[in-house]
């Protein structure tokens, strides 16, 4: 189901407003909204368009860009928040990615939303995840708004010329299969697996 399906239910809807009577034509709204929901959880309506560039201060208060980062290889854009269970429930699953994909140039970057009041927790909980990928901090959330971010966790795949390949709202076991497999499509077949132990030596040296 796409959003032009359903834009043109919408109209059809209106048309017939005057031919149905209330409950009939609350009903068909009720329908509507579940449909559009269900596209919310998918595929989003951006992929293929252009990803925002952006310059944002890791936590060593480094500035990381986008554009910097695409020379390498795609790059997983991952907005999120130390107060949403969700995002940290898909915390497992980026890393499972990045550490799949990293030796074929995949990066991945988890940007923080959180504010003033909870932004001082962002380094500790990653640090106890044990996550070995970029995070960068967007209190103002003007990156965010860039990339059109209603609710977090929101996971965006960007390819190396800049357009959107695959972009998710929230968190289900089968999103990570989804992500997976469009992030394979970006890169060699012949990707050069990780070599056993490299993970607990990165995060060792931390």
């Amino acid at each position: 189901m796409t959003y032009a399906l359903c834009d043109g239910i919408m109209r059809w809807v209106l048309r017939m407003g005057r031919l149905m009577t209330y409950r009939r034509l609350a009903g068909l709204a009720i329908v509507l909204a579940a449909l559009l929901v269900l596209t919310g959880t998918g595929v989003s309506v951006g992929a293929d368009k252009k990803a925002p560039e952006f310059t944002l201060p890791n936590l060593d208060g480094d500035d990381v860009t986008l554009s910097e980062l695409l020379e390498d290889g795609p790059v997983i854009v991952d907005f999120w928040a130390t107060w949403c269970k969700p995002c940290i429930k898909a915390f497992p699953d980026l890393q499972e990615i990045f550490d799949k994909y990293k030796n074929c140039g995949l990066k991945v970057v988890a940007i923080s939303i959180d504010g003033p009041k909870s932004m001082s927790r962002v380094g500790s909980l990653i640090k106890s995840k044990g996550n070995t990928f970029e995070v960068l901090l967007d209190p103002g959330q003007k990156v965010a708004r860039k990339f059109h971010v209603t609710s977090v966790p929101r996971t965006v795949l960007v390819r190396t010329d800049g357009t959107i390949a695959y972009a998710v709202t929230g968190y289900r076991p089968k999103n990570h299969e989804e992500l997976d497999a469009a992030v394979a499509k970006l890169l060699p077949e012949d990707c050069p697996e990780e070599e056993e132990g490299e993970t607990g030596e990165e995060t060792a040296g931390e």
